[in-house]
């Protein structure tokens, strides 16, 4: 096994500036060679470990390293705006006169939308379909950047859009 050293150069010369030959530095990377039949016993002594191990270990060791990934939820946009919260102002059955089985149902939904600068506007969409449609219909992500709980025990995200702007969601109206 020998050791040797390369020189690399590193330009640090902001960009759109002439490069001036007295300011650029190297800095050393050290490289090791062996011979294929060193590296091949130590790929199958890696392997013989990694099989052998404890697969509980290999699992928190390898997630303490990993980097933690942004939680990223779906959003509802409806009408030129993010939905932002909902209710059911109207949920009645209609029984046959005569017989008394269902016939069908009346629904209404009163729906929030986030507009941004315009504010928060409120819209009524009549029965179940309309309501769906509007939840599930046009749907786009956005990263949480912190999550917050109340005292009463309700999860509230702040949720950055891809224009900058954060907003404030209740966990019940995500996803």
């Amino acid at each position: 096994m020998s050791k040797k050293k390369i020189e690399e150069v590193v330009d640090e010369t902001p960009k759109g500036e002439s490069p001036v030959p007295t300011a650029t530095k190297s800095k050393s990377v050290e490289i090791i060679e062996i011979n294929k039949a060193e590296w091949d016993k130590t790929q199958e002594m890696l392997k013989m470990l990694y099989a052998t191990a404890d697969k509980g270990r290999i699992f928190n060791y390898e997630s303490g390293k990993a980097q933690k990934k942004p939680l990223r939820i779906k959003l509802s946009e409806y009408n030129g705006g993010i939905i932002v919260g909902w209710r059911t102002v109207k949920d009645e059955l209609i029984p046959h006169p005569t017989t008394g089985k269902l016939m069908g149902e009346v629904q209404q939904y009163e729906i929030l939308l986030d507009k941004g600068d315009e504010g928060i506007e409120k819209i009524l969409i009549n029965g179940y379909p309309n309501f769906s449609e509007a939840r599930y219909g046009k749907r786009f992500e956005a990263e949480v950047k912190s999550r917050s709980e109340d005292f009463e025990g309700n999860i509230k995200f702040d949720i950055e859009l891809d224009n900058g702007r954060i907003i404030t969601l209740d966990s019940r109206f995500v996803n």
